[in-house]
């Protein structure tokens, strides 16, 4: 969920204020300039975005408002998620170090670190400044009371715009547990296209559009985002409500409450911890390691999940459960078909040429076995997947 407000708060950062002076013949340099130092002026803002990433033909779209102050360090946010037919709405406020989120209709108490929020003043100037390094690449046209400045290229140097969004869209669809900063590397930017709309007299940002499209390991992601910005310097600082405070639960209470339990142990602590067999990996390709290994349960199923890599990230993620309920219902259509894994029948799903999946019943529990990378191929996965004893 802090990859989700980093990104709202990264959508409005270009909320810029300048002093009154002489504004005719401004070229865009010297836009940039005054907005990036006007900055640190900002006492206050709100901000309603949409954003919609599209990743291996799935769609997230993410809309919400948020009122933000500095000089205290306040925000509401209100938020809606959805994605593969599934919506939530989430509520968060943030008063200094104090961070309440609502999600399911439970208020919980956060870490204001994991929200991210401790010190996104900082990160605005960080991004405003990335904006300075591409001034040469603007171009400023002037519509009615409004600067428009446009920037448009593809390339490497873009990565820094990027990264942000993947941040956000990675963290809530990626298969990994978490995502590093060095997970970006295999990166191909295509398009990356951004407008912003400048009111002449305040220098004040009034919207921010974002298109952009690329590559990461061989996936295509598109995305699109739009910002409006207004009430600047006229939000109030944020109170928390005191039936919110009274309300909430910390995670880990709502974790037991909900008997949810995901842990990261080591292969020996999972094998003592559950009591149904966890088969080996006996083959995997030169260069895969076992790199995490986790345990999962909550009130209706259980399962562990174990990734191996190499330096490249190409990998494979097995996971055991205790029994097909646990899994749930095998997905079959057009495009899966039945293979045999030593003498098991399994059910092959190829995604991409980069991604599939299998899926068989093994004495006493059922497997699935993900293949990702440049290197897999159907051959390399079944071959694992028949090396499992």
């Amino acid at each position: 969920m802090k990859k989700t407000i980093v990104l709202l708060l990264l959508a409005s950062l270009l909320l810029l204020a300048a002093c009154g002076e002489d504004k005719e013949q401004l070229n865009v340099s010297e836009v940039l300039e005054q907005a990036i130092q006007a900055n640190a002026d900002l006492e206050s803002y709100s901000t309603d975005m949409k954003i919609d990433t599209e990743v291996m033909e799935m769609e997230m779209t993410i809309e919400g408002s948020a009122d933000i102050t500095h000089n205290p360090d306040t925000l509401y946010l209100d938020m809606a998620m959805g994605m593969a037919g599934i919506s939530m709405d989430i509520e968060t406020y943030v008063v200094g170090e104090e961070v309440y989120m609502s999600m399911f209709g439970e208020w919980l108490i956060m870490d204001d670190e994991e929200m991210g929020l401790d010190n996104f003043d900082q990160l605005n100037q960080e991004e405003l400044d990335k904006l300075e390094s591409f001034v040469d690449q603007f171009e400023m046209t002037e519509e009615d009371e409004v600067y428009v400045l446009r920037l448009a290229g593809e390339g490497e140097e873009f990565e820094k715009l990027i990264e942000p969004y993947l941040d956000a869209t990675m963290g809530d669809l990626a298969m990994d547990v978490s995502l590093e900063e060095e997970d970006f590397s295999d990166l191909s930017i295509s398009n990356f296209e951004t407008e912003m709309k400048v009111d002449k007299e305040t220098m004040l940002v009034q919207s921010q559009t974002v298109q952009a499209e690329f590559e990461m390991d061989g996936e295509a992601y598109q995305v699109n985002a739009e910002v409006t910005m207004s009430n600047m310097n006229e939000v109030e600082p944020i109170e928390i409500p005191e039936e919110v405070k009274e309300s909430a639960v910390t995670e880990a209470d709502w974790e037991e409450d909900l008997g949810f339990v995901e842990e990261e142990m080591s292969l020996e602590e999972i094998k003592e911890t559950v009591d149904y067999t966890i088969p080996d990996l006996s083959f995997v390709p030169d260069g895969y390691e076992l790199t995490e290994s986790y345990y999962y349960s909550d009130d209706e199923s259980e399962m562990v999940y174990l990734i191996y890599e190499d330096e490249d990230r190409n990998g494979v993620v097995f996971s055991i459960y205790p029994s097909q309920e646990d899994y749930g219902e095998v997905y079959e259509d057009e495009e899966t078909e039945t293979v045999s894994v030593n003498g098991n029948e399994a059910v092959l799903e190829v995604i991409d040429e980069e991604f599939m999946y299998l899926t068989w019943e093994y004495e006493d529990v059922f497997l699935e076995l993900i293949g990702e990378g440049t290197e897999m191929t159907k051959k390399l996965l079944l071959q694992i997947a028949e090396g499992i004893e």
